[in-house]
């Protein structure tokens, strides 16, 4: 229904606005059945087979990525990398503090010492914008029980605390960041309350990466492999859906 609902929209306008009174006398074009009832059992199977039709076209591109992806794997060589060396530019988080700015939920991410949530605490207000900091970064957690020592990829601008160190480098994306998460976070089991994760202790952290001819770091190989298990992923949830089409 909402696609014929939305129609609507064409006959409104800031002179001509809509009220109950108006939406009361419109009326929609529904299929209906011999009776001359509204058809929802038309309705429903319509829009199952355009459903339907849009999961099957989905399958297909991601089965060709996985294809696609598979032929880029294979055999590869490791490296032992400084962080600092891997984040050139490693800066830690500008708040004092939840009690030093408002919370709004249609605000900013705010960052702090958790490693749930993607380290989102709560939503803040934007009006500090010299706290606010670039997205496309991995944020290093050097405090809180049970989150020192890992670390999350944030994609969005942010605000966090002084508890986290964020890391940038200019091949960072989603993929390489998540790939870099994943293998950063071996070391969490070295830090506890009496040895904890100071900025200097940070910077000199091993990541062991995989590396290309040239022995840097192998962003394509990183990018491609999470990839390729973001489209096995969502391929499998796709046939799950597919299959409860069949029932």
């Amino acid at each position: 229904m909402i696609p014929i609902i939305n129609r609507l929209s064409e006959k409104y306008s800031f002179n001509r606005e809509i009220n109950d009174e108006r939406i009361k006398r419109e009326k929609l074009l529904l299929p209906a059945t011999d009776k001359g009832e509204i058809d929802f059992a038309f309705m429903s199977a319509f829009m199952k087979d355009v459903e339907h039709n849009i999961l099957n076209t989905t399958l297909k591109v991601f089965k060709e990525r996985v294809s696609v992806n598979k032929l880029k794997m294979g055999g590869v060589n490791w490296k032992n990398f400084l962080l600092r060396d891997l984040f050139p530019t490693l800066v830690a988080g500008k708040s004092k503090g939840l009690n030093h700015i408002e919370k709004s939920d249609s605000g900013i991410s705010y960052l702090g010492a958790t490693n749930q949530n993607n380290g989102v605490l709560c939503f803040v207000s934007r009006e500090d914008k010299s706290t606010i900091q670039k997205g496309n970064c991995i944020a290093f957690i050097r405090n809180g029980e049970g989150s020192m020592g890992y670390s999350v990829y944030k994609a969005e601008d942010f605000i966090a605390t002084s508890d986290m160190t964020f890391g940038y480098n200019n091949h960072l994306n989603r993929y390489t960041g998540t790939f870099i998460t994943t293998i950063a976070d071996w070391v969490r089991g070295k830090y506890n309350f009496g040895y904890k994760r100071s900025a200097n202790r940070l910077s000199k952290e091993i990541i062991t990466l995989p590396v290309d001819n040239d022995g840097s770091p192998d962003w394509e190989y990183m990018e491609d492999y999470m990839r390729n298990i973001e489209s096995a992923h969502i391929l499998t949830y796709l046939k799950m859906v597919q299959n409860d089409f069949a029932y």
